[in-house]
């Protein structure tokens, strides 16, 4: 049993504590004082079954000073300490059968997201203990009875409908039983915040939100409508009605995420789901498919859970792949096709082509590095994956299979192979070999095309279990370990054209010529499948150098209408812009183009369109001369498009790296910021793009101090900026101090996504140095022992972000 006994959660414990203890309830009271810097003080009554009692009964509980006090357990009162991160029970205190354990405690603070006026958790993956005392894992599922004694101004929302009394200028909501959860999903929001209650044919949703009354009229019957056919889609397409009670959601302002799915208190990113009137389509397509992909967890994370978290990617999966269809319906007009490309290969590329790549399925020893499973691989790849599963099976057999899987595992926890297996049945298809190729092995299989002469295509595949099938000239192509050879006329597109085929599809000379020079002549999904392989071949040294393939580039932009593809080609065009050209280079282009790109801005015949013209624009600003084209949309005084506050913010300081700025436009901007949240990280972002390297490299060290990491999001911004080509000579030496602190970032969870932290620092380099230093860091794990180790999913981490270093330095 000691052996168990580590710091966070091991899969070793947790197994043995499945094994032990059932029918699993938490009593928890919190009382919230309105004042941030005040301790929460709280209560628990956790009653519980147990199989047997010949060993201890352990806890988790991680917070930095645990105080637990007045412990009764079966009716007696003993003293327990907390050690390795658990509260252990002795044996001798426990019975066989029903069990009952009370206490006092203070609450942790590190998941409370506490504010001056409001506070929200966020327990995913392992942080319900850095909360409170409870077995923190997702197959241990319980009820939970919760109660809050609140501020009475304040309002609250969790996992059930409460009752509500007042008192003392204090409210208590009683909050009934849950249905069975895991704890990650355990959640409340509590604060000041305005409520908006809808109620229409039979549903009733209560929203939580801080935004102006103007933002909010013009947003919230469509956030409304949104979740009310997620919900009806969702409920016909698994032939199960809403497996909750309620489904209410709050709208947070600097919240970590797109969204989380708590059951009954969805949590969502204000701005994700407020847009201004300048949103295009992609951006309407986005909110619409991430209050789909939230409500879609509702069955499928919520109802059946993952048994441990290395097969967390199962929830998202299917959140991902449920929500591409659910909310196509709801916008005829958009290329669905295209979008699903979009949102998934084109991002999970990025992680999929380089020597850090990892299978969809990962090992997890210990919950602590959950966070490290997170990714493009398991958000953007698993639903081609399963987008591939559906053309193998079919998708009436599909949609079978997953009914069954939901039926048979409701309020429980399944794994992959039981997914696979009720698939299996229903399709009457093995299906565990294909499935174990595509979601136990790493990388992208490469899929080579070539002209064999005017009339046909020779596709070479090297995956023989990773079949899939693709379509070239409406014509279905099941690829395996065979070559291929198509009669397709030298005038017709010779790539996927389905947008679910999946790899690095290689082309010659010949094909990328016939692709550049006939792009106008393809549809929306075509030219984005092209976009993508072009660029893709370029990533590889296959076709184009940067300097030939930034005048392409720049022509795609030109001419490019589809709103989608515009976001494409200018994530592309960034890439290659800053991070392939000198800043001589860039000038010469910026004298070139910038007015060309004005010109088009002012033609545009929309505000979305007029957007993203002036989002090119920004990018080939340079000069003093040209400062003043900005200060308008800056000050809000512009007549033709109006930035909202978060572009503002981000505007100012890319041009202040580019040393275009001055005190009077700042002041201006401040005084004009009405959201709290973006004047405190216009603000936190001034020396990130200072020209003063002190401010630089205090920034830097000042993220050795946790409290210096307490937004998550904000370091991303600030790391982003320090790390910028426009300031990469001044901060390379930061680059050292940046790596080292990732071990006592992971040890102490407050940066949950290291992917971005990297993303964001070593990610953002071209120099030859950086990949020196790093290889350095990482080497010193395997030739000296450190007291932590570098954990091996942390450092596929590093060699992710490591590898666009790589390519760009060559």
């Amino acid at each position: 049993m000691e052996s168990m006994i580590v710091n966070g959660v091991s899969k070793e414990l947790a197994e043995f504590r499945y094994q032990q203890i059932s029918n699993l309830n938490y009593e928890l009271h919190f009382i919230l004082p309105s004042d941030k810097s005040k301790t929460i003080d709280a209560t628990a009554l956790i009653t519980f079954s147990l199989e047997n009692n010949d060993n201890p009964v352990v806890l988790d509980f991680k917070v930095e000073t645990p105080i637990v006090k007045n412990i009764i357990i079966n009716n007696k009162q003993v003293n327990i300490t907390v050690e390795k991160e658990h509260l252990v029970v002795p044996k001798e205190y426990l019975t066989e059968g029903a069990n009952k354990l009370s206490f006092q405690f203070v609450a942790g603070n590190q998941s409370l997201n506490r504010k001056e006026n409001y506070l929200y958790t966020l327990l995913v993956p392992d942080r319900a203990r850095t909360l409170f005392p409870c077995f923190d894992q997702p197959d241990l599922k319980a009820t939970y009875e919760l109660s809050l004694d609140i501020p009475e101004n304040w309002k609250a929302i969790a996992g059930e409908y409460g009752k509500t009394t007042l008192q003392n200028n204090r409210k208590l909501i009683q909050f009934k039983k849950t249905n069975k959860i895991s704890t990650y999903l355990f959640s409340f929001v509590a604060g000041e915040f305005k409520e908006e209650i809808y109620n229409k044919d039979g549903f009733e949703f209560h929203m939580l939100h801080m935004e102006e009354a103007d933002k909010m009229a013009q947003n919230i019957d469509k956030i409304f409508d949104l979740h009310v056919k997620s919900v009806q889609w969702i409920s016909n397409y698994t032939g199960i009605p809403l497996p909750f009670n309620k489904l209410d959601f709050a709208l947070i302002p600097p919240f970590q995420y797109g969204g989380m799915e708590h059951v009954g208190a969805i949590q969502y990113r204000a701005s994700s789901l407020i847009l201004d009137e300048n949103a295009d389509d992609s951006q309407k397509m986005r909110r619409a498919k991430l209050i789909a992909h939230e409500v879609a967890h509702m069955w499928f994370g919520n109802l059946v859970t993952m048994k441990w978290f290395d097969d967390v990617w199962l929830k998202e999966v299917f959140a991902n792949f449920i929500a591409a269809k659910a909310v196509a319906p709801e916008y005829p007009n958009i290329d669905h096709q295209l979008q699903f490309y979009l949102a998934h290969q084109d991002r999970a590329y990025v992680v999929d082509r380089t020597s850090g790549s990892h299978p969809i399925q990962q090992h997890l020893e210990n919950l602590n590095m959950a966070g490290t499973l997170y990714g493009a691989i398991i958000y953007s790849k698993a639903p081609v994956v399963m987008a591939q599963l559906e053309l193998n099976v079919g998708e009436d057999v599909l949609q079978k299979g997953l009914q069954n899987y939901l039926k048979k595992y409701a309020y429980s926890n399944a794994t992959f192979d039981d997914l696979i297996q009720e698939i299996s049945i229903s399709s009457g298809k093995d299906l565990s070999k294909w499935a174990d190729s595509w979601v136990k092995e790493a990388g992208q299989p490469k899929i080579f095309h070539s002209r064999l002469n005017t009339d046909s295509l020779k596709i070479s595949y090297n995956s023989p279990y990773k079949s899939q099938m693709i379509e070239i000239d409406q014509r279905e192509i099941f690829l395996n370990m065979r070559d291929t050879v198509i009669e397709l006329s030298k005038n017709k597109f010779p790539l996927d054209q389905s947008g679910k085929g999946y790899g690095y599809f290689i082309i010659d000379e010949e094909i990328g010529s016939f692709l550049e020079s006939n792009m106008q002549n393809f549809n929306p999904t075509e030219r984005g499948i092209a976009y993508g392989s072009i660029f893709e071949n370029f990533l590889n040294k296959n076709v184009y150098f940067p300097k030939d393939y930034i005048s392409t580039l720049i022509q795609f932009l030109s001419t490019e209408k589809n709103s989608l593809l515009q976001q494409m080609l200018l994530s592309q065009f960034k890439e290659v812009y800053w991070f392939n050209l000198d800043e001589e280079m860039r000038l010469k282009l910026s004298a070139q183009h910038l007015n060309h790109f004005k010109q088009l801005m002012k033609i545009a015949d929309s505000k979305p369109q007029k957007t993203f013209y002036f989002k090119v624009v920004s990018q080939f600003q340079h000069k003093r001369s040209e400062f003043s084209f900005f200060t308008p949309y800056l000050k809000g005084t512009s007549k033709d498009i109006s930035l909202n506050e978060r572009e503002k913010v981000h505007l100012y300081h890319h041009l202040r790296l580019e040393g275009l700025h001055d005190v009077q436009l700042y002041q201006t901007i401040k005084s004009n910021l009405k959201s709290e949240y973006y004047s405190e990280l216009f603000d936190y972002l001034l020396p990130t793009t200072s020209q003063d390297t002190i401010h630089l490299q205090k920034y830097i060290k000042d993220l050795a101090k946790v409290e210096k990491r307490e937004n998550e999001t904000w370091v991303e911004y600030g790391l982003y900026y320090v790390n910028h080509p426009l300031q990469a000579e001044k901060t390379l030496d930061l680059i050292k101090p940046t790596i080292e602190l990732i071990i006592e970032i992971q040890r102490t969870g407050d940066i949950f996504f290291p992917y971005n932290y990297l993303r964001n620092s070593i990610g953002m380099r071209t120099e030859k140095e950086v990949k020196e230093t790093v290889n350095r860091y990482t080497f010193s794990f395997h030739t000296f022992k450190h007291e932590i180790p570098l954990d091996d999913k942390l450092y596929d981490k590093i060699q992710q972000n490591l590898d666009p270093v790589e390519r760009r330095s060559k």
